[in-house]
């Protein structure tokens, strides 16, 4: 409990001290991906916090402004919001976007199935005896379809695992933390016990921020993040973070 109040207290006193703030002031467009993002909860909040901070070191304050996530990204990809996090890279957002150098964090991709799921696979061949699922706007589903494999596509993540529960999909690929943190959230500890993942991990890659190609100082927005972030990380202020909201779990 202790834990968990301080880190509120700290989360609260960061936010309220952008009142006095006289630097730059940018609005990033995020949505519902616990434990690194939530409009809800306060202890899903690892990226919120990491980047405010990676922020304020380079003098820029940050407004968060939630939406869904397909939303999100169509109002960086149109200039209506400056940038989204997190988000993989891929060819079409390399295009599209501005993305900065600096991961946020790397994130392991691994498919969640039932236990009575008799679920294997060593290549994507395996995969197509498969009902896979999949989420909308993220990123595993143009790459799933680049390999022939058609994804049963729900427009929440929340959704797709309720999806796995009930048997309408065998397998589901989801980020390793992402992934028990939703079913721990959404199931109780019996349901939670039907869970398991694949040890094979489908994809590790750095998660990053997407902004708007529209915005004159979108770059020199990307370059001070990632020293911003460089900072966090060489001074362990990154790594703290971490600790102290999986700590609250």
């Amino acid at each position: 409990m202790k834990n968990n109040c301080s880190l509120l207290i700290s989360f609260l006193l960061l936010s309220l001290s952008f009142n006095a703030f006289a630097g730059e002031k940018i609005v990033l467009a995020i949505g519902e991906w616990g434990p690194y993002v939530s409009e809800t909860n306060y202890r899903d909040k690892i990226l919120e916090v990491i980047v405010k901070e990676a922020f304020i070191r380079q003098g820029i304050e940050v407004e968060y402004k939630y939406f869904p996530w397909k939303r999100s990204l169509e109002r960086v990809r149109n200039g209506l919001i400056i940038g989204s996090f997190p988000w993989w890279s891929d060819e079409k957002r390399e295009q599209d976007f501005i993305i900065n150098n600096e991961p946020l964090l790397v994130a392991k991709e691994v498919f969640f199935h039932l236990k009575s799921t008799d679920f294997k696979w060593e290549k994507m061949d395996d995969l197509k005896k498969y009902k896979i699922g999949g989420t909308l706007s993220f990123e595993h589903i143009e790459r799933f379809k680049k390999q022939g494999i058609a994804l049963d596509i729900a427009v929440k993540e929340d959704l797709s695992f309720k999806k796995l529960l009930a048997g309408r999909i065998d397998a589901l690929p989801a980020d390793f933390i992402v992934g028990y943190a939703t079913i721990n959230r959404l199931f109780s500890p019996a349901k939670v016990s039907l869970f398991t993942n694949h040890p094979k991990v489908s994809k590790q890659a750095g998660m990053y921020m997407l902004l708007s190609r529209e915005f004159a100082n979108a770059q020199k927005t990307a370059e001070k993040l990632d020293l911003g972030l460089k900072e966090l990380k060489k001074s362990g202020r990154y790594d703290e973070i971490i600790m102290e909201f999986m700590e609250m779990k």
